[in-house]
């Protein structure tokens, strides 16, 4: 369907709106789900792939083509996103639940690695921080990131009914641990976002959120009373969309066994219901 859209796009004068960086070798990235740009290490970026595959990290170019890659002391249970803070840590979203299956989650915190300087061992986790579900509330999620203002990191639940994407608090100052695990603290929803979302981003002064699914990806400013306001709204042809991070003022996707996308400023602050940020 994208390859038969794209051309048709052209055609009538008009730019697909997320453009190809680069294919990954599913051999090793066959499900990337989450992604995220480093801080510390310019040029690279984090990605990981979906539950059922090994435990490991890989730093990419955004051509998609693997710089590294570092094993994890830890399982991939449902592994779904990746998020980063200023202080050199990597948080791993071990989010899923897909059908409220399991009565816990977690989220750990790891030492950004070099990928210039190969691990020896796999890398432990600093901190892990755990939540459970109150009654009959289990959700699942595949979008996660750091709120520096909050020391917490928050996820986003997908939702299959239609109704607005939920944000959630899980503290990380400190960590809640695996045998007194925090209860998620709602912080609102995401507005006009009822589409099952796939991945979260916040950049890098904290005042714009991204989040994106198989056929959409939103902008919203974050406003004087903490919550999010929607700026923009992109759609593209339905793709395994998985995960999406700021690299500067563009946005760049992963797609699941497909490979690496950017969507561009000018094309997300051009869309409806944009406004300058």
């Amino acid at each position: 369907m994208i390859a038969i859209l794209a051309p048709v796009l052209l055609c009538l004068g008009l730019e697909p709106p997320l453009e190809s960086l680069g294919r990954f070798d599913r051999r090793i990235l066959p499900e990337a789900s989450g992604i995220v740009r480093s801080r510390r290490h310019p040029g690279i970026f984090w990605v990981h792939n979906d539950s059922g595959n090994a435990p490991l990290l890989f730093a990419i170019r955004r051509d998609g083509s693997i710089v590294a890659s570092f094993r994890i002391a830890v399982p991939n249970v449902d592994w779904e996103d990746i998020a980063a803070d200023d202080e050199g840590h990597l948080y791993l979203g071990d989010t899923g639940n897909n059908g409220g299956r399991l009565p816990l989650r977690v989220i750990y915190q790891i030492d950004e690695p070099d990928p210039a300087r190969p691990a020896v061992e796999a890398l432990k986790p600093t901190s892990a921080s755990f939540y459970g579900f109150p009654p009959g509330g289990r959700f699942d999620a595949e979008g996660i990131f750091h709120d520096a203002g909050s020391h917490s990191v928050i996820v986003a639940t997908k939702r299959f009914d239609g109704k607005e994407a939920v944000l959630n608090a899980i503290p990380f100052r400190p960590a809640a641990p695996l045998l007194r695990p925090a209860m998620p603290r709602r912080l609102g929803t995401l507005p006009g976002f009822v589409e099952p979302v796939t991945g979260t981003s916040l950049n890098a002064d904290g005042t714009l959120l991204a989040a994106c699914s198989e056929s959409v990806t939103r902008i919203y400013r974050r406003d004087r009373d903490g919550g999010w306001e929607l700026l923009s709204t992109v759609r593209y042809p339905e793709r395994p969309v998985e995960g999406i991070t700021w690299d500067g003022d563009d946005l760049i996707l992963v797609s699941e066994g497909q490979g690496v996308d950017r969507l561009a400023a000018a094309t997300w602050r051009a869309s409806p219901g944009s406004g300058k940020p």
